[in-house]
């Protein structure tokens, strides 16, 4: 059990870091590409969440790391914001990414073929997408901003359907060459390491 605890934490804090670093990278140059952290942050979290699957063997696991890095995420509430929305928000999208990876490893076992990996991987991009939508629309219902759902079907069919099927195409050729890999003997986890990553994420969350 402590083992489980400390890989979660470890993958949870290495989440956190993406999310902070490259997260905020792929969002400054969707300025000029537009889309592109919808089309990569859902497969470099898929990363996470797979490895710590191997890592320990269950399901839960995968919930446990999203709920690591939407904590990591929830710290910007100790700064001061003027919309606690856009804090919300991402750490939501996390939070329904890790739930519905876990629960599609739970009820489909890929067999290794294209059409298996293509069908785990799309089911896994487009499930978690309806959750965040639906959540988007009941909060437009209040008068929150939820520009998904507000700004008309392109945006939301964009989301829905090009992400996800630019996400699959991603994470299923980064599963056909794992799946091709040797069995690496597992990480030796030690304490301090974990404890060490998850104040650097959170350093990282506070200054960028």
């Amino acid at each position: 059990m402590k083992k489980d605890l400390l890989l979660i934490l470890f993958w949870g804090s290495l989440w956190g870091i993406a999310e902070a670093t490259i997260g905020l990278s792929l969002h400054v140059a969707a300025i000029a590409l537009p889309g592109i952290p919808g089309f990569l942050m859902f497969p470099i979290a898929f990363y996470f969440m797979k490895k710590v699957y191997d890592a320990t063997g269950k399901t839960s696991s995968v919930f446990y790391i999203s709920a690591v890095a939407a904590l990591i995420k929830l710290t910007d509430f100790l700064l001061p914001v003027s919309m606690a929305i856009r804090i919300i928000n991402p750490a939501l999208s996390i939070l329904m990414e890790g739930f519905a990876v876990s629960l599609v490893f739970r009820f489909f076992h890929t067999k290794n073929t294209s059409l298996a990996v293509f069908l785990q991987t799309f089911s896994m991009a487009v499930f978690w997408r309806i959750l965040f939508l639906v959540y988007l629309f009941v909060i437009s219902l209040y008068g929150l901003p939820a520009a998904l759902v507000t700004d008309g079907i392109g945006s939301t069919l964009r989301f829905l359907l090009l992400e996800s099927f630019i996400n699959c195409l991603l994470m299923g050729a980064w599963l056909r060459w794992y799946q091709t890999k040797p069995v690496r003997p597992l990480l030796q986890i030690r304490p301090l390491y974990c404890f060490s990553l998850l104040v650097l994420a959170i350093g990282l969350q506070l200054v960028l």
